[in-house]
């Protein structure tokens, strides 16, 4: 059926549930209402569906996130509706956004918070701001957010929170290198909650390493086994033994290798380069950096001051690229005498592949020859581990790049589809800006529709209006049954931003279209909710009734039971009782099922308590 196709593919882009069939969603209502399905300890107060989040919780964790938002998006309520049940979907929305790195996300969500929420959300959500603030690398900002929680009256921390937001005051002071400001802080600390705690061991050890104190260091882990314990040691050693490197470096990349959590993973990849560098193996150093920037982000290299960024990899691929040029006697601006014997190593040796051809794309002669380049290189980086990850990073967070439109449009159009796969709405937005064409072999109108969906949900909801406009009014533009398909679905989104008098207009050009029957009653529906939405209640009961009969006077299939169940409720709020209760009569009898016909009884009967008056008039 297609309306069930295009319902779930409406659902997946995060929209609600409420555009299901009769049959499906009228059952979901009445089995709450009546048979108490909802569950947990909070569902009879709340109407919370405990089950539903947990099911969420379980997406993210079974390595679905970005599926988990999307279902967030879809059973979250609006804070007017159930403050409480939308802090519960906001907490799981937040540690979601945290463990992907989504870090400005994750601030713009929290600080959009309402004034109502209680204490211990506000401590939660404030707490993952102030981390998200130090990943983004604004120390100061992490700061003033802690001591906004520390200042709090909203209600008492709980245990150990006000040692975890002190923490974070050592670790933002760590990051600007102001090591006197962080002992101090430190001190107090300790002063405060005493020393037998492994936080404050892995950060005095840190504390002492950044001042150039690597013994004290040592001493401080001597019997900490622990993963951050192993990393601060190696850290220490490579400051007090730097003929050891060779060895230090081999144990950190050891250790990378066997490490599962990905912030130290990633700081043992950076601690490897770091000492491969220190040892003049240039070669090692690149693997090593590639390595670490292909996994996720953690505070604690960044505490390390391992400098663990795009451009450092950039820099060093150029420094190691030149170097083999000089050696070689190659000339920047022969083009060919570099991209030779690039192809020749693709297979053979990779990594000298991937630093000839990052040269060339830095200095080839014409912008041809660059973006040639950029695609052998992104090429071999999507075969190592984890390349998808190291492709975004160097593209996406390199000052080479600062504008969007520094990137080849061929790497441009790659990053866009990882950028929407991943969730990442204002990155994608940010590299479509200017892409007016699709990647070769595309097609212009699907490309069109992402341009406006992207647009739309990212808050600049008029320019995607204004491309949609232009895509309807394309008189060379042929409207199939799937392209009108995938446009309401982007009209479903200006809906759910209560874009309505646009999405009206997009619907009223789609009416003026060669629609099929089918089409034209689904277009009739959806106009009628808009009405409904801008409290048109009567042209939108209207509306309900022509999508309900536009197929057969008399039907009752499920679509026909839903638009007339639809119009029954705007006609009672439009304070047509009789027409609504004569419409929910003829439902109660067209169906079999007690549950709907217990639901329909009590729609019934709340009519008749309010009396026909203000129906005179039906």
């Amino acid at each position: 059926m297609r309306r069930l196709r295009a319902t779930a593919s409406h659902q997946q882009k995060g929209q609600p549930d409420d555009r299901l069939p009769f049959f499906v969603r009228a059952n979901r209502i009445f089995q709450a209402a009546v048979l108490g399905t909802l569950c947990g300890p909070w569902a009879s107060a709340q109407g919370l569906d405990v089950a539903a989040l947990e099911q969420v919780a379980q997406l993210a964790r079974l390595g679905a996130p970005q599926l988990a938002l999307r279902r967030i998006d879809a059973a979250q309520p609006d804070v007017q509706s159930s403050l409480s049940e939308w802090m519960a979907w906001e907490q799981e929305r937040l540690h979601i956004l945290d463990s992907q790195n989504m870090h400005a996300e994750l601030v713009r969500r929290v600080d959009a918070r309402p004034a109502a929420i209680d204490g211990r959300f506000e401590r939660i959500a404030v707490q993952l701001k102030a981390d998200a603030q130090l990943e983004l690398g604004q120390p100061e900002a992490a700061r003033a957010t802690v001591r906004s929680l520390l200042w709090s009256t909203n209600a008492e921390p709980e245990s150990g929170e006000v040692q975890r937001w002190r923490r974070l005051i050592v670790r933002s002071y760590l990051t600007e290198n102001r090591n006197a400001d962080a002992q101090l802080a430190l001190s107090r600390y300790r002063q405060d909650f005493g020393d037998e705690n492994a936080d404050w061991r892995w950060l005095s050890a840190r504390v002492a390493l950044q001042a150039g104190d690597a013994e004290h260091s040592l001493r401080l882990l001597s019997h900490d086994d622990s993963g951050q314990g192993r990393l601060l040691r190696l850290a220490a050693e490579l400051q007090l033994a730097p003929g050891k490197v060779t060895a230090i470096e081999e144990a950190a990349a050891r250790e990378a290798e066997k490490n599962d959590q990905v912030g130290l993973q990633r700081a043992f990849w950076g601690l490897a380069a770091r000492a491969a560098g220190q040892a003049g193996k240039p070669e090692a150093e690149i693997r090593h950096l590639e390595r670490a920037l292909s996994v996720a982000s953690d505070q604690q290299s960044m505490d390390l001051q391992l400098d663990l960024s795009a451009d450092r990899l950039w820099a060093a691929y150029q420094a190691l690229g030149q170097n083999i040029g000089n050696q070689e006697q190659r000339l920047l601006g022969d083009d060919e005498d570099w991209y030779f014997p690039a192809v020749d190593a693709v297979t053979s040796d990779p990594l000298r592949a991937r630093i000839l051809f990052a040269v060339l794309a830095e200095h080839g002669s014409s912008v041809e020859h660059r973006t040639l380049a950029h695609e052998y290189l992104v090429a071999l980086l999507d075969d190592l581990p984890q390349g998808e990850i190291l492709i975004r990073r160097i593209y996406l967070e390199s000052r080479r790049f600062e504008s969007a439109d520094d990137v080849p449009p061929v790497i441009r159009h790659r990053l866009v589809d990882d950028a929407l796969e991943a969730g990442q709405l204002h990155a994608a937005s940010r590299l479509m800006d200017s892409l007016a064409v699709p990647p070769s072999g595309g097609d212009q109108f699907e490309w069109n529709l992402r341009r406006v969906r992207v647009n739309v949900l990212t808050g600049n909801a008029d320019a995607g209006i204004e491309l949609l406009a232009r895509l309807l009014t394309d008189e060379e533009l042929s409207w199939t049954r799937e392209r009108i398909d995938r446009l309401l679905q982007v009209v479903f989104d200006l809906q759910a931003l209560g874009k309505h008098e646009p999405a009206l207009e997009v619907f009223a050009a789609l009416a003026g279209k060669s629609l099929e029957p089918l089409q034209m009653r689904e277009l009739l529906f959806w106009m009628a909710d808009s009405r409904l939405a801008l409290e048109e209640y009567e042209l939108a009961a209207h509306l309900y009734l022509r999508s309900a009969v536009h197929l057969d006077p008399l039907a009752m299939d499920p679509w026909a039971q839903t638009a007339r169940y639809e119009a029954a409720r705007a006609l009672a709020r439009a304070g047509l009782t009789s027409d609504a209760r004569r419409i929910f009569t003829s439902l109660q009898r067209a169906t079999q099922d007690p549950a709907r016909k217990a639901v329909l009884e009590s729609e019934i009967q709340r009519l008749r308590l309010l009396g026909d008056a203000g129906g005179a008039g039906g």
